[in-house]
């Protein structure tokens, strides 16, 4: 048998040289004992070391296993476990999904592998949510340097999405593409057994649901069709020809229309009239209702003008400036100033206030009473990793210096006094005792900052000091950087992971 990367690579091909391909006979991958091999190796990678908690999982994986699924597969038999409903706080509305078990990972990852070969490559560039290379920050990027001369804005949520897709709509969207009824009716019985719900309450800074493999992948597929939509209606909007109907009206050669989304939020951005885009949101409520049975939170979508307010977009604040020129212009016997409009991504005071909050009281620092039990490597490392992740979400904004580095003061000093609770000793002390001259990530010199080496299982020394890195603007998105950087269990379960002993 072919080895999955090369089956895989064939897909996306054929996908990518015929946008109307179909294919068949995609069941019988799954008889392909390297698919699970290759399988595996991508989830882990996907799940990072948070699976090392978890040593059952680590050393369930085996040849038995493989060959178990694969004869279901070949009788047709194999069936996922059911998800259940956990709420682990009473203060939870939200459903919480308990994992699948191993087999259940393994066939959904191949599932995700050969239907991403097939979809990726059709998806529109619009299209910025759970896709490779994609994130939050992409979309912004695309937003702050597409959107300049836009002064309406329709930014949308579609209610309930992850609980809301219809599985007959959405085998019906995959049979455009797929002409294999084992395979779908596989997918058909991981939709009814709940596996492919996501957590609803496990969210980010942006605010979005995080899912995870396939997904993912089905609520591209099916929010796909939106995107066709918006791609047809904005083409209609530009060019009258195309359409008789009166809905569509005829836009200026410098009015424009943009269309970006990110999983169940999405965003219009419209040169022009405030006429377009309540249009445009009658348009997308009626298409969402009629074809793909979903309905639109209206509470949290509305119609904004950039030119007096802000615009709240995965966690960031979205405001346009205009920037006047010293030098008038003159034009028909007036005098005019030269301008340029730009738009600029900001931290919200909210998302400050509620992160400094833990570690503030009353206008100071304050100890965290939750982590005085932490060893000290592994103290320091939580708070390195709080900041980092903040700092990496909002790298974009304009303002991020000011509102993080007042943020990095009260964390700073949060965990100095933390420490001097567990030691029992003042804060002078601490800093004397604990104090480790690093080099400046900007200028010259050294600066003492918090820090302590300590010895891992295998007697390395290491050095693990407070976060050092500078918190500038990013102009550009890190496209290495996708979204699952932002996820809260990989960078403290890799550093518990590391046996380490205390120096």
């Amino acid at each position: 048998m072919q080895k999955a990367e090369v089956i895989l690579s064939l897909l996306s091909q054929k996908a990518r040289n015929d946008e109307n391909f179909v294919f068949r006979r995609l069941y019988r991958n799954l008889f392909n004992p390297d698919f699970y091999s290759y399988s595996y190796r991508q989830w882990c990678r996907l799940q990072g070391n948070s699976m090392a908690r978890d040593s059952e999982k680590m050393s369930g994986f085996n040849t038995a296993m493989v060959d178990t699924i694969i004869q279901k597969m070949k009788s047709e038999t194999y069936y996922p476990k059911s998800a259940s409903h956990v709420r682990p706080n009473k203060g939870i509305k939200l459903p919480y999904f308990e994992s699948p078990a191993l087999e259940d990972h393994l066939v959904q990852e191949a599932l995700r592998l050969m239907l991403e070969a097939i979809y990726e490559p059709g998806f529109l560039d619009t299209s910025h949510g759970f896709r490779p290379n994609r994130g939050c920050h992409t979309i912004l990027y695309q937003i702050k340097t597409e959107c300049k001369k836009a002064n309406w804005v329709f930014q949308g949520e579609i209610e309930s999405l992850f609980e809301q897709i219809n599985s007959d709509i959405l085998i019906y969207l995959l049979r455009k593409r797929i002409d294999d009824g084992r395979l779908l009716e596989l997918i058909r019985r991981f939709l009814h057994a709940g596996l492919t719900k996501c957590k609803q309450g496990d969210c980010d800074y942006s605010g979005v649901p995080q899912c995870s493999g396939i997904n993912c992948l089905l609520v591209n597929i099916y929010l796909h069709e939106l995107d066709l939509f918006m791609q047809q209606t904005i083409d209609m909007y530009i060019d009258p020809k195309q359409t008789d109907s009166d809905d569509f009206r005829v836009c200026k050669p410098k009015e424009r229309i943009q269309y970006f989304r990110y999983s169940d939020r999405f965003i219009v951005c419209v040169t022009g009239p405030k006429r377009i885009a309540e249009s445009l949101r009658n348009q997308i409520q009626s298409f969402l209702k009629q074809h793909l049975a979903l309905e639109l939170n209206l509470e949290k979508s509305r119609i904004s003008n950039l030119a007096h307010e802000r615009v709240r977009f995965l966690g960031y604040d979205i405001k346009k400036t205009v920037c006047f020129s010293g030098k008038p212009q003159t034009r028909q016997n007036a005098k005019k100033k030269s301008y340029a409009e730009t738009i600029q991504l900001l931290v919200p005071n909210e998302v400050i206030r509620k992160a400094v909050n833990p570690f503030c009281q009353n206008g100071k620092p304050v100890y965290h009473n939750a982590r005085i039990h932490l060893p000290l490597p592994e103290l320091i490392e939580q708070y390195n990793f709080e900041i980092r992740r903040l700092y990496r979400y909002y790298c974009l904004a304009a303002d991020v210096s000011a509102k993080l580095n007042k943020f990095r003061y009260y964390h700073y000093y949060s965990l100095v006094k933390t420490i001097s609770k567990k030691e029992k000793c003042s804060v002078k002390k601490i800093l004397h005792r604990y104090g480790i001259d690093v080099k400046r990530k900007q200028g010259t010199g050294t600066k003492k900052l918090l820090g302590v080496r300590y010895r891992t299982k295998n007697g390395q020394e290491k050095l693990v000091t407070y976060f050092n890195d500078p918190l500038k603007k990013k102009e550009r998105p890190d496209q290495t950087a996708c979204d699952d950087l932002f996820n809260a269990e990989f960078g403290m379960d890799r550093f518990r992971c590391s046996n380490r002993k205390s120096s």
